[in-house]
């Protein structure tokens, strides 16, 4: 009976701590930005896609879904989708979606221009006198997701993305996807604990891009 007592007032804590999850959520996640270089292979990002696939119910918590299957077949919705909340026992309710004006593509697109410059590329937009000369870079995102994964001492929010990149002027760069993950845990998944387990994967995706793109940057613009 004690040991109930103890109970009750934590799940209140949690419950408390993490709002109501049957809700839609909207977090933002932070631009990520850098110094373009003054000099280096001239890059330009013909395009992001969102290609990642959403299901109605689906048999796993990391594939993508929305608590409005209706929803599903809208792009203004799916394309600022980016994880659905679930119950102590693992049940799918609300969902997460990044604030209007805000899509999943252009976080992905920010990262990506940011591995680029960081691994010394200069980028250009598709306006710019140079773009004609420079690199193309194409991104097709196959996953970005976060995740709830309950338990009783402490839960964990997850995340992953994965983005194939492709360049016609790198062949180099073809090959296995660049991905992200993360893992946060703690008492309760608050909208911070979400927000941070997103912005550490879209960090660790960017990281691992850069490596990818130092490693195929030529000595000159070809």
């Amino acid at each position: 009976m004690r040991k109930l007592v103890l109970v009750v007032p934590l799940l209140a804590c949690l419950f408390i701590a993490t709002g109501c999850a049957t809700t839609r959520g909207v977090i933002d996640i932070p631009a990520k930005a850098g110094p373009n270089p003054s000099s280096g292979p001239l890059v330009r990002i013909d395009r992001v896609t969102d290609r990642r696939a959403f299901e109605v119910d689906p048999r796993q918590a990391n594939i993508p879904s929305l608590m409005n299957d209706a929803e599903l077949k809208d792009p203004k919705i799916t394309s600022r989708a980016i994880a659905r909340k679930r119950g102590g026992f693992g049940k799918a309710l609300g969902d997460i979606l990044l604030p209007e004006g805000r899509t999943v593509m252009q976080v992905v697109e920010e990262a990506l221009r940011w591995s680029l410059q960081d691994a010394g590329y200069r980028v250009v937009s598709k306006d710019d006198a140079a773009a004609a000369t420079a690199i193309p870079v194409e991104a097709d995102i196959e996953q970005f997701w976060a995740w709830f994964r309950p338990g009783f001492a402490e839960v964990a929010v997850e995340f992953e993305t994965v983005v194939r990149l492709t360049s016609a002027r790198l062949p180099e760069l073809q090959g296995s996807p660049v991905k992200g993950t993360s893992r946060v845990t703690g008492m309760a998944a608050t909208s911070g604990t979400w927000q941070e387990a997103v912005t550490r994967g879209v960090d660790d995706f960017a990281r691992n891009a850069r490596e990818r793109l130092r490693a195929v940057k030529p000595t000159a613009a070809r």
